[in-house]
């Protein structure tokens, strides 16, 4: 069965459904989350995006990435997400911010959360691997412009600024 998410305006108000497959080669504006899973030590694991995913193979990205399936929240969704993508249950969830939808975001509103583990997660179907970096790492490679999300890169840049990792 096609996975199916909320349609919403500038707003955030849903104003109808479209099929999850394809919604990024439209203008409809809809929701993902995102999550930082952060260990003692204050490094986040990145998810190495597998070479089928229909956007940015082969990029690094957030620990987990994933769309809000209709009639969802944003925690709903970005727990649901966290056990599909991480293999980890019950991880505890803290907000950091929404974000607004741009052209580089592909129309998402986006909510990001972090989590505090010291678990390794398993890689799902769609990702190649995740890899343990230091916030420095990640800095490092955004400087250097190697392959790292469009979304992945703003949020982390505003993680830095506003919730510095301890």
């Amino acid at each position: 069965m096609a996975e199916i998410v909320d349609i919403v305006d500038q707003n955030d108000n849903v104003i109808g459904t479209a099929p999850r497959k394809g919604i990024h080669n439209t203008d409809k504006l809809h929701r993902s989350a995102h999550v930082f899973l952060i260990n003692s030590e204050g490094k986040i694991w990145l998810e190495l995006r597998a070479m089928h995913c229909d956007n940015y193979p082969g990029y690094y990205s957030s620990s987990v990435a994933g769309h809000i399936s209709s009639g969802e929240d944003y925690l709903t969704g970005a727990k649901r997400e966290t056990e599909e993508e991480l293999g980890i249950k019950n991880l505890e969830l803290k907000f950091e911010h929404k974000f607004p939808p741009t052209k580089e975001s592909m129309n998402e509103f986006i909510s990001l959360y972090t989590a505090r583990s010291d678990q390794t997660p398993t890689p799902c179907e769609d990702t190649e691997r995740f890899e343990l970096l230091s916030p420095e790492e990640i800095s490092s490679m955004i400087r250097e412009k190697k392959k790292v999300s469009p979304s992945f890169r703003r949020l982390f840049e505003w993680y830095l600024k506003h919730a510095p990792i301890e």
